[in-house]
């Protein structure tokens, strides 16, 4: 017990790491690289909106194959496959020539984050952690925004310094060189006493619902609603270094800006993790995407400096939370049979949330010429997920035993 208590934890602390090259440097610097290429090549915030656009559509597409891949064969093959194809192709962004050349890349790099990031380490974590699953789930995540915090920092030094091909290269090298060896010695899919089968046997251990039982549950479609409303919601906010650059920020101010509000994502993730270890998955879900929606009006008011400070608190503790806190409401509700699988399927929500979300605030500064209606409309629906998260009703007494730890594993 005490064994696996200590394995779970250390493969929490790896996929922290994990997640801040591969989350932390593939997407959560998109809105320094939109910044440095707006300046290169002066094309419209729409267009180059599409770059973090396609990048997390693939990874949405990815996300059901991974999930089903994730259920039936060794995490490490499908987590470090991702991981070298993320890899490969920040090398390939680097000697793109062509605004088509550096889609593909953010294309290829959405699917090697599918197969190696956020939704993979959450169903890791799901199988390890029981009755401390929130806490687990919002450290190891973590990750993804104190890369996004650091990176963002050196991203924006070597754009400064040497040009974005540059920045591009450098992203791929912790990648290759430290998460990939990381990801084959040390992160098991499950504790040894459930891994001796397959997911897919008749006697696995791994109690839950099945695909089809899932989706006949009310709770998997609310869930589907709020995670698409979150994704939409905080899509706009990878526009913040442009909209702090046209308010008269500098971009390295700017990006400083968003290296701090990541940074306190970071420390915003596991406590809405605890947060949902006591009150319910549910509560802590819908209470971050109403200070979200809070934080898309303080933004609107940031050319005051005094503002700066509140904003960055309110929007820290909530537009990454959600990635913790999903996946826990929805073990809470499904169980771990299937729970990759399914999860898989969720996740196509928030990532065409997080797709749709910048095209659309782009596409209305285009319009517009104001980020304004975009933070109005992101808080709306921010308003509306959360109404949809509280009614994620909590399981009946008779399928408690889906939340179970299945093997007295690490919690």
């Amino acid at each position: 017990m005490e064994s696996s208590n200590r394995q779970g934890w250390i493969i929490a602390a790896g996929l922290f790491v994990s997640l801040f090259f591969l989350w932390g440097g593939g997407y959560n610097t998109s809105p320094v690289f939109l910044g440095g290429l707006l300046k290169a090549f002066g094309w419209s915030h729409s267009k180059v909106s599409w770059l973090p656009a396609v990048l997390v559509l693939a990874v949405g597409i990815t996300g059901p194959i991974a999930g089903w891949l994730l259920d039936r064969f060794d995490v490490r093959i499908v987590m470090g496959a991702g991981a070298a194809l993320s890899g490969a192709s920040f090398i390939a962004a680097s000697q793109a020539t062509t605004f088509t050349q550096l889609l593909i890349a953010y294309l290829l790099i959405g699917i090697g984050l599918g197969a190696s990031a956020w939704m993979p380490a959450s169903v890791v974590i799901a199988n390890w952690f029981g009755e401390r699953r929130g806490t687990a789930l919002g450290l190891a995540t973590a990750g993804m925004e104190s890369g996004g915090m650091v990176m963002a920092l050196v991203v924006g030094h070597i754009i400064s310094q040497h040009g974005w091909r540059a920045a591009y290269f450098a992203l791929s090298v912790p990648v290759l060189v430290l998460v990939l060896p990381f990801l084959a010695i040390v992160v098991r899919g499950r504790p040894a006493e459930a891994a001796g089968q397959k997911a897919g046997e008749a006697r696995d251990p791994m109690q839950g619902l099945e695909v089809a039982e899932a989706v006949r549950n009310r709770v998997f479609w609310v869930l589907m609603v709020a995670q698409l409303a979150w994704g939409l919601s905080a899509g706009a906010v990878i526009h913040i270094v442009a909209y702090l650059t046209g308010l008269g920020y500098t971009l390295q101010s700017a990006t400083t800006v968003f290296a701090v509000l990541a940074g306190l994502a970071a420390v915003g993730k596991p406590t809405m993790g605890v947060l949902g270890d006591r009150i319910g998955g549910k509560n802590a879900l819908g209470i971050a995407l109403l200070l979200l929606a809070v934080s898309h009006i303080l933004v609107l008011g940031i050319d005051h400096e005094w503002l700066l400070v509140p904003y960055l608190l309110v929007v820290g503790i909530s537009v990454a939370s959600p990635a913790a806190l999903v996946p826990l409401v929805l073990a809470e509700a499904v169980g771990l049979k299937r729970f990759g699988t399914i999860y898989g399927w969720v996740q196509v929500a928030g990532t065409l949330g997080l797709f749709g979300g910048p095209l659309i605030a782009g596409q209305l500064y285009d319009l517009t010429r104001s980020y304004k209606v975009s933070f109005e409309l992101a808080a709306l629906i921010a308003v509306a997920g959360a109404a949809a998260s509280f009614l994620c009703v909590a399981p009946r007494a008779s399928e408690v035993a889906l939340t179970a730890p299945a093997h007295g594993s690490a919690g």
